[in-house]
């Protein structure tokens, strides 16, 4: 089974498009999406019907909740985008329009054209059906926890590559998340799924060593005074971003490859890891290509492999989208375009 894994696809059809063509190029049986389907760009009702078509299901991102509820904590260029997105999907002005050019071409054929109003209405209620119903986390495979942000935080926490280096507790804090029921009354560590940081690559658990395996059994750890007093020891040492960084690994996508499979060295079996696709709609590592990931599914979570793609898109034809609208008047500003052909 193959399940391609999209995220942040920010209302760019050119680029969406792309994505799904290169996936079923390879094949795949299922794929999902870890939200942010619309903001930012100039096509999101375009972008939720592909989303609605092609996905079994998406959750909802930091843009979404945004363009549904009220966005915080934004600036200006998103905050602008979001009030636009809100308008042409939840206050219905894409459907406005539509229904006025089936009419302006209906003439006379007055059946025709109420047959096509109906449909267009019919679609937008499906559409807003599926945002207001999309959820913030996911269990996929019962081995993976799919959120859009953080374990945590699931809507708006970033998960950066350098927080392996200068966030000691927000990494443990989530990785701690990491769990589900093993049906046996206990639970069993699983690894997450996320988006939001347009990144693609994965932070990496490594095994703890066995003064943190003796903890984890609190009759030994007790028992054993040796090991209690070296764990005394290391915690009044080290401090918590120096135990972060000795714990956890960024291993991103290399700039300049068209497709990753991690092996056994980066990726290491019996890890936990929390894995970013990237974004399909915005990268922001300095790739502008779209990004996703294709996952194939093994007996056991130790055998599945993912394998990161990059893939080309006509860049130019959503940039021309976005200044199109700005100087339609849209409140929209220029570096939504500009930003799109480096990747940032």
């Amino acid at each position: 089974m193959r399940i391609a894994i999209v995220s942040d696809i920010h209302a760019n059809q050119t680029a969406f498009e792309a994505v799904i063509a290169h996936a079923k190029s390879i094949g795949f049986d299922m794929m999902v999406c870890l939200g942010d389907v619309i903001g930012y760009g100039p096509d999101p009702v375009e972008c939720i019907d592909l989303v609605t078509k092609n996905c079994a299901w998406a959750l909802l991102g930091t843009h979404d909740f945004a363009v549904l509820y009220e966005p915080t904590n934004f600036n200006r260029a998103a905050r602008e985008a979001v009030f636009w997105t809100r308008a042409e999907t939840i206050d219905k002005r894409w459907l406005h329009r539509k229904i006025a050019a089936a009419r302006a071409a209906g003439g006379d054929a007055q059946a025709d054209v109420a047959q096509t109003v109906a449909k267009l209405e019919a679609d937008q209620r499906a559409r807003d059906d599926f945002m207001f119903s999309i959820s913030p986390r996911k269990i996929l495979l019962d081995r993976y926890i799919c959120v859009h942000a953080s374990p945590s935080k699931p809507v708006n926490e970033y998960l950066f590559g350098d927080d392996v280096n200068e966030n000691g507790s927000k990494l443990p804090r989530n990785f701690r998340l990491l769990t589900l029921p093993d049906g046996q009354g206990g639970d069993k560590p699983v690894s997450a799924l996320v988006g939001h940081t347009h990144c693609p690559g994965f932070i990496l658990e490594e095994l703890p060593d066995a003064v943190e395996e003796a903890l984890r059994t609190p009759s030994e750890a007790a028992a054993n005074e040796t090991v209690a007093s070296i764990i005394r020891e290391r915690n009044e040492r080290d401090s918590a971003n120096a135990r972060a960084r000795d714990r956890y690994d960024w291993i991103p996508f290399q700039a300049g490859l068209s497709e990753w499979t991690p092996n056994a060295n980066e990726m290491q079996p019996g890890c936990r890891f929390i894995l970013n696709p990237g974004s399909v709609g915005q990268p922001r590592d300095g790739d502008p290509r779209a990004s996703y990931v294709m996952l194939e599914v093994g007996e056991t979570a130790a055998a599945d492999r993912f394998t990161f793609h990059r893939v080309e898109y006509e860049i130019v034809k959503t940039q021309e989208r976005i200044l199109d609208l700005i100087e339609a008047g849209e409140k929209l500003q220029p570096w939504l375009a500009e930003r799109l052909a480096v990747g940032q």
